[in-house]
């Protein structure tokens, strides 16, 4: 009789134990609630992390003894943006972002001879740019648009022999081994964004952007993927 006690004591605590874990197991889901219900997010704020994959065209130099082709490297740059929704549909944002970037050609110097040089470089952007959802949904595409800057500045510790320290567009001036510039930029993209709760939100964007480097025979393009994670209040 002890035994069939101990054994459905046993069973109680196993019944006890699964039906909990069922019952967390349902309710989770539940917590999330569906991607296409309605969702309001008129004069709210929110803050963000943003992750950015850059990948540019070669780039156009008038050189001092020719025209130069600079390849960036593809490179990742981090930051942060706020944003304020002015109704479910339009919404105004700015982010900052920094990393590190790397210039690399082939260089034409004085002795006839071409050199192959590479630059790394620290790259800081920042942008203001006007969001559209296109449904009032927690799950939604947008598009977007918007104007910002690039910047860079570099340490001139790779130049070519017989350069007689005169680099190339971004890349130096006359008599001086550091350099800066800052140039403006044009953006425009498209994505999706999913309020996941009432506060914490993704946003995954894909687009391009445009600008001219100093010294640059045309305007470069540049492709690039942003991905974002925040809190909306």
């Amino acid at each position: 009789m002890s035994i069939l006690k101990l054994h459905a004591g046993r069973f109680s605590v196993h019944s006890s134990v699964l039906f909990a874990v069922a019952g967390f197991a349902l309710a989770a889901p539940a917590q999330i609630p569906m991607a296409w219900e309605p969702f309001s997010r008129t004069a709210k704020w929110e803050v963000y992390g943003i992750g950015q994959y850059l990948h540019s065209d070669d780039i156009r130099f008038n050189g001092p003894l020719g025209d130069v082709k600079v390849k960036m490297d593809d490179t990742g740059l981090g930051g942060f943006g706020l944003a304020f929704h002015f109704n479910d549909f339009l919404a105004l944002h700015g982010d900052l972002m920094f990393g590190n970037a790397t210039f690399s050609g082939d260089f034409p110097v004085d002795t006839g001879e071409t050199v192959h040089a590479s630059q790394n470089t620290f790259m800081q952007t920042g942008r203001l740019n006007l969001d559209y959802n296109i449904i009032n949904r927690r799950l939604t595409p947008f598009l977007t648009g918007g104007i910002g800057y690039q910047y860079l500045d570099t340490a001139l510790e790779d130049l070519p022999p017989g350069s007689d320290q005169d680099w190339w567009g971004w890349a130096g001036r006359h008599g001086h081994f550091y350099d800066s510039e800052t140039d403006f930029t044009g953006n425009v993209g498209a994505g999706i964004r999913w309020n996941i709760t009432d506060q914490l939100f993704i946003k995954a964007t894909g687009g391009a952007q445009w600008l001219q480097y100093r010294g640059a025979n045309g305007i470069t393009t540049q492709i690039e993927g942003i991905f974002a994670i925040g809190w909306m209040f």
